[in-house]
């Protein structure tokens, strides 16, 4: 409100506020909806035909027509997200979050770029905020557990996972974390069902398969152990641990029985030719080398016992 001084006294100028105010409210009406519509249409058309950056361009425009546009701020941060600009897409969702408070896409996406910036409490506090929004909301409910699964914080991966799975029976991401929960707890009979039930609904999952032979192996059920193995490297063929721990349970197996040493070789062979191939699996690699020595020696002498030392 504009104000002037007559004859030592303040008066206010009524006309002029109501002039400033006017100008308030036809700046607001200056977004245009239509055009930003347009434009945001336009974006996702680039998005369908492959082309990200004409896309990010319609959105950031479409947004400079309407400033308050919740899907081009969405769009626009998924594929920032996508680029691995995870501060852009960060700023983008968290003004989703502000336009929509109970947008709940737009916290769950936050809740992801959270958790790779490694931001583990805000991610954490963005997906319960979901939940406290809308308690069955699926989706969110394995970012959680994936969150937890990565800071070992087994109880709480248990308890979410235990109720998500008495909710949602066919979800093998589920039964998978409830698995590792329950491992990492060392209730290793609950974990044993929970990872078959993942596998029994998706039998191509490498990290299943590893985790129940570690099971085995820790218990030393080497039988059980190897044939879980044998699945892992099936499914994930560069897993030198996966190689490692299937010679270790085969051949402890059947260390007497001399008609399997062909095999217990040949999986030696295939950590070795793996794990050559890996710096972190250097610390094995030599005293693998001269157990796959000894063992060579080993057939040798089988072989020539066979043949009557001929």
């Amino acid at each position: 409100m504009l104000s002037e001084i007559r004859n030592g006294k303040v008066i206010f100028n009524i006309g002029a506020a109501v002039i400033v105010v006017l100008l308030a409210v036809s700046s607001i009406a200056l977004a245009d909806t239509e055009k930003a519509k347009t434009l945001f249409n336009a974006g996702v058309t680039h998005e369908k035909e492959g082309s990200d950056s004409l896309a990010a361009t319609e959105y950031e425009q479409a947004i400079k027509e309407d400033p308050n546009y919740l899907d081009a701020y969405m769009n626009l941060g998924s594929i920032n997200f996508k680029k691995n600009k995870h501060a852009e897409a960060e700023g983008l969702f968290k003004k989703a979050t502000e336009i929509a408070p109970d947008n709940l896409d737009a916290w769950t996406n936050l809740g992801k770029v959270y958790f790779v910036e490694k931001k583990n409490l805000e991610s954490e506090q963005a997906f319960k905020k979901v939940l406290s929004i809308k308690n069955d909301y699926n989706p969110v409910y394995i970012e959680l557990g994936r969150l937890y699964h990565t800071q070992e914080n087994w109880p709480a991966l248990v308890d979410l996972m235990t109720g998500f799975t008495a909710r949602v029976m066919d979800d093998y991401q589920a039964y998978f974390y409830l698995g590792t929960g329950l491992q990492g707890m060392k209730k290793y009979p609950e974990a044993v069902a929970a990872l078959k039930k993942s596998v029994e609904l998706n039998a191509n999952q490498y990290t299943p398969y590893y985790n129940l032979g570690q099971i085995y192996l820790n218990q030393e059920k080497y039988k059980e152990a190897y044939p879980m193995f044998e699945k892992a490297v099936q499914l994930k063929p560069d897993s030198y641990k996966a190689f490692y721990n299937l010679a270790v349970s085969y051949e402890t197996v059947y260390q007497e029985d001399h008609s399997k040493i062909d095999q217990v070789i040949s999986y030696w062979s295939k950590f070795l030719k793996v794990a050559k191939n890996n710096p972190r699996a250097s610390s094995l690699v030599a005293g693998a080398e001269q157990h796959l020595k000894d063992l060579q020696d080993l057939k040798k002498t089988y072989d020539a016992e066979k043949t009557g030392g001929n």
